[in-house]
C-alpha cells in the first residue's frame, strides 16, 4: 500500500545567524558597517527586528554619528525579544560579533539567502498560478519569471565587479603594456575592419557600441560581417536578431561566406532565398560554404518582441555555454535596439524607455565583461539635409544611446541616394559609376580615440564587406 503524505512547505533560506554576527560586529566598530554595504541592504535581512536596526545604523552612520548601545536601545524599544530584556539581546549581538574583516563575507551570506528567498517565492508563486486550474499562456509565465529572476541572476555576476584601489588598476594596465612590448596581442574583439580595429582598439570588454544609419545604409551587413570576424577570430559571438529569423540571416551569411570577387556573377543571398537558378559551380561553392560555417561559434537567437531582461538571461546562457566549451564569449550584437520590447516602467514615454534600454545594455556589457554591440535607427531629419551622411544628433529616439555608447559608428551609402534620385544629371551619374559598392563607417564618437571615417567596399546583396584599398 502507498501512502501519499502531504507535500511539505519549503523554509524559505535565511540566515539569522550571520545577521546578529554583523550587527553585532558593527556595534563593537563601526567601520564594519562600510565594508557590509558594499555587499548587503536592509531589505536583504529575514528578521523584521535585524532590518529595522541595520536601517537605523545606516541613518546614524550616514549622519555622521556614531552607532552605540543607546542607539540600539532606542530602536529596540519595547519589541518583543523573546524573553530578553534589551540590553541581554545587545549584548548577545555584541558577544557573537564577527571582526571588521570577517563582515562582508557575512554580508554576502545574508545577500545570498534574501535572493534565495526571491527565487523560492517567484517558483511558488508561479506553482500556485499554474495548478489553479485555469489555463494560461506558458510563454507568458516564462517570460515574467524571466523578468523576476533577472535580478537575482544580475545580482549574482555584479560581484565580478568589484571595487579596485588605484594601484590594482594601473598594476593591470601595465600588465597589457608588457604584454603588448613582447609582441601579445593586447586588443579587444576585431570588427574585422582593419582601420577600424587601428582607430578604435577593436571592441573591447565593457563597451557598449551602436551601429547607426537610416534603412538601406548596411546596418545588418556590417553586423554579420563583425559577428562573423569576431566568431572566427575571438570566441562565440550571440546575435539576438528581433528583426530577421534565423534563416534569412543564414541566407546571408551564406552569400558573404561564398563570395569571390573573381565571380563575374556573385551568388546574392536573394539568389539562395529562391534557390533558383543557381549553377553547379554556384551550388557546390555553397556547399563549401556550409561546411566552413559549421563549427563557426556564432549562436542566433531570432525570437522577436524580447524584452531587456530576456536578453540579459539568454546572454547570461550563452555566456556559461561559451565557458562549458573552453571557449571565450567575445561580443553580443542586437539588430536592433528600436525592436526591444519596454519594460512597463515608463509606458507611452518613448524616450524614457529607449533610455532605459540603453542604460540596461552598457550595464549588460560591464556586467559581464563583454562587448556590447547595438544596431540603431536614425531619425528622418537625415533625409531633409542636403548631406545625408548622419550625425550623433540623429539618433532615434535617442534617450541616453549618445551618452551611454562608447563608440558610436555612424554609416553611410552615397550609392543608396544617388540610385533613388530622379532626374540624374551626368556627373551624378558618373559619380554612382565610382560608388557603388562603397559605404563608409564614420566614428561619430569614442571616449578615447579618434573620429575618423573610413571607406569600406560594401556588396549589399551578397552582404560582403572589407576594407577598400586606397
Amino acid at each position: 500500500m502507498t501512502v501519499h503524505l502531504p507535500p511539505s512547505t519549503p523554509t524559505p533560506p535565511t540566515a539569522v545567524d550571520s545577521e546578529q554576527a554583523l550587527l553585532g560586529a558593527i556595534l563593537v566598530n563601526n567601520d564594519a558597517l562600510d565594508r557590509a554595504r558594499d555587499h548587503v541592504q536592509a531589505q536583504d535581512f529575514a528578521d523584521e527586528l535585524h532590518r529595522a536596526i541595520f536601517e537605523a545604523m545606516c541613518a546614524r552612520r550616514d549622519a555622521g554619528e556614531a552607532i552605540d548601545f543607546h542607539l540600539m536601545t532606542a530602536v529596540l524599544g519595547n519589541a518583543d525579544l523573546g524573553g530578553m530584556t534589551v540590553g541581554t539581546y545587545l549584548g548577545k549581538l555584541a558577544g557573537g560579533a564577527t571582526t571588521v574583516s570577517g563582515a562582508p563575507s557575512y554580508a554576502r551570506l545574508i545577500a545570498q539567502a534574501a535572493r534565495m528567498r526571491k527565487v523560492l517565492e517567484t517558483a511558488q508563486a508561479a506553482v500556485a498560478a499554474m495548478t489553479a486550474g485555469s489555463v494560461h499562456n506558458p510563454a507568458e509565465f516564462a517570460a515574467w519569471m524571466i523578468e523576476a529572476l533577472d535580478e537575482v541572476a544580475s545580482a549574482g555576476l555584479s560581484e565580478i565587479a568589484k571595487r579596485v584601489t588605484l594601484g590594482q588598476g594601473v598594476a593591470s594596465v601595465m600588465t597589457r603594456v608588457d604584454q603588448a612590448r613582447q609582441g601579445k596581442s593586447t586588443a579587444g574583439v576585431t570588427y574585422g575592419v582593419p582601420r577600424l580595429d587601428t582607430a578604435t582598439l577593436g571592441m573591447r570588454p565593457g563597451q557598449f557600441i551602436v551601429l547607426a544609419g537610416r534603412p538601406a545604409m548596411g546596418k545588418t551587413t556590417v553586423a554579420i560581417h563583425v559577428a562573423l570576424s569576431a566568431a572566427r577570430r575571438s570566441g562565440a559571438v550571440g546575435l539576438i536578431s528581433l528583426e530577421m529569423g534565423a534563416e534569412e540571416l543564414s541566407e546571408r551569411v551564406l552569400a558573404a561566406t561564398a563570395y569571390s570577387p573573381h565571380d563575374p556573377e556573385p551568388i546574392t543571398y536573394r539568389a539562395i532565398a529562391e534557390a533558383r537558378g543557381l549553377s553547379n559551380e554556384a551550388t557546390a561553392r555553397l556547399h563549401e560554404a556550409k561546411y566552413a560555417c559549421a563549427d563557426t561559434p556564432l549562436w542566433i537567437e531570432q525570437q522577436p518582441g524580447l524584452t531587456l531582461s530576456q536578453i540579459a538571461a539568454r546572454t547570461r546562457q550563452m555566456k556559461l555555454k561559451a565557458e562549458r566549451q573552453g571557449i571565450p564569449f567575445a561580443a553580443l550584437i542586437i539588430d536592433h535596439i528600436g525592436l526591444i520590447r519596454p519594460s512597463k516602467r515608463y509606458s507611452g514615454n518613448r524616450v524614457q524607455e529607449v533610455t532605459e534600454i540603453s542604460t540596461g545594455l552598457k550595464g549588460l556589457a560591464k556586467e559581464l565583461g563583454i562587448p556590447v554591440v547595438g544596431l540603431c535607427q536614425l531619425n528622418r531629419e537625415v533625409e531633409k539635409r542636403p548631406d545625408k551622411r548622419p550625425l550623433l544628433s540623429d539618433l532615434r529616439d535617442s534617450g541616453s544611446i549618445e551618452q551611454d555608447a562608447d563608440v558610436v559608428l555612424g554609416l553611410f551609402r552615397e550609392s543608396y541616394y544617388l540610385e533613388h534620385k530622379v532626374g540624374r544629371t551626368d556627373e551624378e551619374d558618373i559619380r554612382l559609376l565610382g560608388c557603388r559598392n562603397e559605404l563608409e563607417i564614420e566614428i561619430l564618437k569614442q571616449r578615447s580615440g579618434p573620429t575618423i571615417r573610413i571607406t569600406c567596399f560594401c556588396d549589399v546583396a551578397c552582404n560582403v564587406l572589407a576594407e577598400a584599398v586606397r
